[in-house]
């Protein structure tokens, strides 16, 4: 998963290809709330410093893709005139009503080995983690500002209904840091799943490690 500063300008504000003008708006004004001082992908995922280079580098993407013939010759630059199918808009405040087709998880009263943080942490694992310290949703939403239906959707691997990987490393450290876990190994192990089901569809459908 490379760096978000190595992002594009769409991928900074998080919209297709062919984004729409009101789309491109719409993605900029929640990138400045996302990287408020107070935000939680703000003080869990950079270093001091990096949010306001953020918030500059969300600025050049929007008035580059918001005007009409300077996103044209950012397009003719990356390459990007061609046709693409638009992702789906995933906005990390909106939590989705309908669960999404998952595959069973790992019986939860099965406590192997938790001590430390190594070897691949998976939503079950983490479910895991979070019952051996008696700990609550909501104890861990009023510590990380995360709401707790995204907290369940870690758990059980809803990676169609979590937002950008970015959100999401931030509430998984967040999560690990609240069950007595390093937060940045647990965080590395689970979003490589996250990435690897984003990057193959049918792994999300069929298959589940």
């Amino acid at each position: 998963m490379k760096p978000i500063f190595e992002h594009d300008y769409y991928e900074t504000l998080e919209v297709g290809r062919e984004a729409a003008p009101e789309e491109i708006e719409r993605a900029y004004k929640l990138a400045l709330l996302t990287y408020s001082e107070d935000s939680l992908a703000g003080y869990s995922v950079f270093e001091e410093g990096d949010v306001e280079l953020m918030r500059e580098r969300i600025e050049v993407a929007y008035q580059t893709l918001s005007d009409l013939e300077n996103r044209r010759s950012y397009d003719l630059e990356l390459g990007h005139l061609e046709r693409l199918e638009p992702p789906q808009e995933t906005s990390p405040t909106a939590v989705p009503a309908a669960p999404s087709a998952t595959a069973p998880l790992e019986p939860v009263d099965d406590f192997e080995e938790l001590d430390g943080s190594d070897g691949d942490w998976t939503g079950a694992r983490l479910r895991r983690a979070r019952m051996r310290c008696g700990v609550e949703y909501e104890a861990i939403a009023n510590t990380t500002k995360v709401n707790p239906e995204y907290l369940k959707f870690i758990e059980d691997e809803r990676f169609d209904d979590l937002p950008a990987a970015v959100y999401v490393r931030g509430f998984v450290m967040g999560y690990a840091s609240c069950v007595e876990l390093d937060g940045k190994k647990v965080a590395a192990s689970y979003m490589e799943r996250y990435q690897e089901s984003r990057d193959n569809p049918k792994r999300r459908l069929f298959s589940r490690r």
